[in-house]
């Protein structure tokens, strides 16, 4: 199989390469030009396998060309042969006047740019690594520092190498098996189906042209399905739906709704018009939707923010189809590739959002899937073994929580990725550890017994050093708040659980998995505040779950969530009466405050009704917490009325605009 369709289909390891057709092939001719020349057409094109013929050509024509040196190392890492560039990039480095590493000044060295030093180096530390040379990598890692054009967002990767023993401390609680018994296909994109699981291989032999000068015999990549038996094998892979079988490569895939709708990866031809050559196709990958019926695709669309000018592949769709991740190198990203989400409305998919810099790196962030709101992906820019790792985080919306590092023996130095899991315990995952040219899905189980529990740190957090840059789940961004009181409930039955130690001004609970929770903070001058947090689907698994805390000033207001009334009513709801509690709490905890509570109704009515209906429902709140004994003359009812909308939406209010615009205010009068 020729290595460029995996790397420019699958992992974005080089470019989102595009691939021409054979028309654009029959008019170039070689004649007269050098193997170099040759290569550097060859390599222009994509075309990696045709160009390290020709710069080895080259280099036997001459074997002190640094250029043919530099540019065949960088076209063995395009197809990810690691064990052929680590040489040759040695090769040209010892050509190379590094400054930092010459005993010497040495008039038969090459001198080159800064900015070309940092990037050669960084990609021989990266081949050392995948060659599980983490030495020499640490080594040249000291170098690559004191490079003036070194990349610091790369630091923390590059230095992992001089410990990759912490990402082994599991490893005794790990089985994994492969699945692929065959050596010269590629299998990956697993996604779960039935009983079983889709995958996409190129064991399909099909005619492809990948060189300008010849054709090369290639396969297609398309979908597979295996059967899981009683015996807890597999049965042998068929195609799935021959209806979607194309011309092109298919995958990967994710399923969702029970198995009845899938997400998948494809190649969309566009035509591109070029001022010397004229027209000319050019393949982009792009996401489509489908219906699966008798295990048929139907009905095939495209997802509506796919262009033809980058590429969007690799969809997770969550369960019940309401928002998707999904990998793009479009302009606007962090790295090579990067993360994005969207949602579903009842408008069609939103515009999708890039998930951030806490996710994504200056590299490639792709192969996304999730478990509930766990959230697994690989990634070749933060600390890990080499090449593509495996992380997992958990999603607050679309906010990720610390991310991890799955670890050893799922991680290894070579490329792994592609993991899905329904149970955390047990799953697949895609690595090339056994031969870097060719996939292969593995199977996993994690055996650790007595680790069966899902743990959360809860914490209270000072907002005045919280903004949006602001990752709440990094510790060390702000300010942890001591002798905070903390509450979590179980929402599935309003039970206070109790913490089973409170380490480091964290409260430290047990929790169950899938579900969600209500987590209050209180800490005298400082407003009460109440999260909400969903568990994730998966056991052992830590979770961060920081509470923000506003600090009291007079003047300074709150808006008091969840009280609710029924419609046109005063009368408090029960499940207003539960948030109540909390707010005469922070009252006690601040005997010598005094505030105006605020009511405020949306703008349907009669203005002169809805004044008359705030005071009576601010006055019922202020009656609640005298009933408690909270002395009357700390608490002011009044009335608003439609005055002061946060949405000012007139008439053309949706029923999320008149909840906002219903609210209970708390403001500070004195302190």
């Amino acid at each position: 199989m020729n290595p460029l369709i995996k790397y420019s289909l699958v992992l974005f390891l080089s470019i989102f390469s595009v691939f021409v057709t054979q028309a654009q092939y029959a008019k170039i001719t070689y004649t007269g030009m050098k193997s170099e020349k040759k290569g550097d057409v060859e390599m222009a094109n994509g075309s990696y396998i045709a160009a390290i013929k020709y710069y080895k050509y080259a280099l036997e024509e001459d074997s002190t060309n640094t250029s043919a040196m530099l540019k065949l190392a960088r076209s063995y890492r395009k197809i990810n042969d690691n064990i052929s560039a680590e040489p040759v990039f040695s090769q040209y480095l010892s050509h190379v006047d590094l400054n930092k590493v010459a005993s010497a000044m040495d008039s038969s060295k090459l001198v080159i740019s800064d900015s070309l030093k940092a990037a050669v180096l960084y990609a021989y530390i990266e081949a050392l690594a995948s060659n599980k040379k983490y030495d020499e990598a640490s080594y040249w890692y000291e170098v690559y520092q004191g490079l003036d054009h070194a990349n610091p967002e790369q630091f923390a990767r590059l230095s992992a190498y001089a410990d990759v023993h912490d990402f082994s401390k599991d490893q005794k609680y790990y089985q994994i098996a492969n699945l692929t018994k065959n050596n010269n296909r590629n299998d990956f994109g697993p996604a779960y189906y039935k009983e079983g699981f889709l995958f996409i291989s190129d064991m399909n032999e099909k005619v492809v042209i990948r060189s300008k000068t010849k054709k090369n015999r290639s396969n297609y990549f398309d979908i597979y399905f295996t059967q899981k038996r009683p015996d807890g094998g597999f049965e042998k892979a068929v195609l799935f739906s021959k209806k979607t079988s194309s011309k092109y490569h298919e995958g990967p895939v994710s399923t969702f709704e029970n198995g009845s709708m899938i997400a998948l990866t494809r190649n969309a031809v566009e035509k591109k018009n070029k001022a010397v050559r004229g027209k000319s196709e050019v393949e982009s990958l792009n996401i489509y939707f489908a219906e699966i019926e008798d295990d048929k695709i139907q009905n095939i669309r495209p997802f509506p923010y796919n262009s033809p000018d980058y590429n969007s592949a690799h969809p997770a769709v969550a369960e019940d189809g309401s928002f998707m991740i999904y990998s793009s190198d479009q302009p606007d990203g962090y790295g090579h590739a990067d993360l994005y989400i969207t949602y579903k409305t009842a408008n069609g998919w939103s515009e999708p959002k890039n998930m951030g810099p806490q996710i994504n790196t200056t590299e490639r962030d792709v192969f996304p899937s999730l478990n509930g709101n766990v959230l697994y992906f690989a990634s070749n820019g933060r600390p890990g073994l080499g090449g593509l790792d495996i992380y997992k985080t958990i999603l607050n919306g679309n906010t990720p929580g610390p991310i991890k590092n799955v670890g050893a023996p799922v991680n290894s130095n070579k490329d792994d990725f592609g993991m899905i899991t329904r149970t955390g315990k047990e799953g697949y995952f895609v690595s090339n550890r056994r031969n870097e040219l060719n996939d292969v899905i593995y199977s996993y189980e994690y055996t650790k017994k007595n680790d069966d529990k899902l743990i959360a740190y809860v914490y209270a957090v000072d907002t005045t050093q919280v903004n949006d840059s602001t990752s709440l789940a990094d510790s060390t961004n702000y300010k942890v708040l001591s002798n905070a009181s903390i509450n979590v409930v179980d929402t599935r039955n309003n039970q206070y659980l109790a913490p089973i130690e409170v380490r480091n001004d964290s409260f430290v609970y047990v929790l169950d998995t899938g579900v969600e929770y209500s987590v209050l903070a209180a800490k005298q001058n400082y407003f009460t505040n109440q999260v909400t947090y969903l568990s994730g689907n998966e056991l052992n698994g830590e979770l961060f779950w920081p509470v923000p805390l506003d600090s009291m000033q007079v003047g300074k207001s709150m808006v008091l969530k969840d009280i609710l009334y029924d419609f046109d009513k005063a009368t408090l709801r029960d499940s207003s009466k539960f948030q109540l509690n909390y707010l005469i709490v922070m009252l006690q905890d601040n005997p010598t405050m005094k505030a105006e509570l605020h009511s405020h109704t949306d703008t349907r009515g009669n203005e002169n009704y809805n004044m008359r209906l705030s005071k009576r429902r601010a006055k019922s709140v202020v009656d609640y917490m005298v009933n408690a004994g909270i002395r009357e003359d700390r608490l002011v009812p009044v009335g608003m009325g439609e005055s002061e909308p946060i949405v000012d939406c007139q008439d053309d209010c949706s029923e999320d605009d008149h909840q906002l615009n219903r609210r209970t205010e708390l403001l500070v009068t004195e302190l």
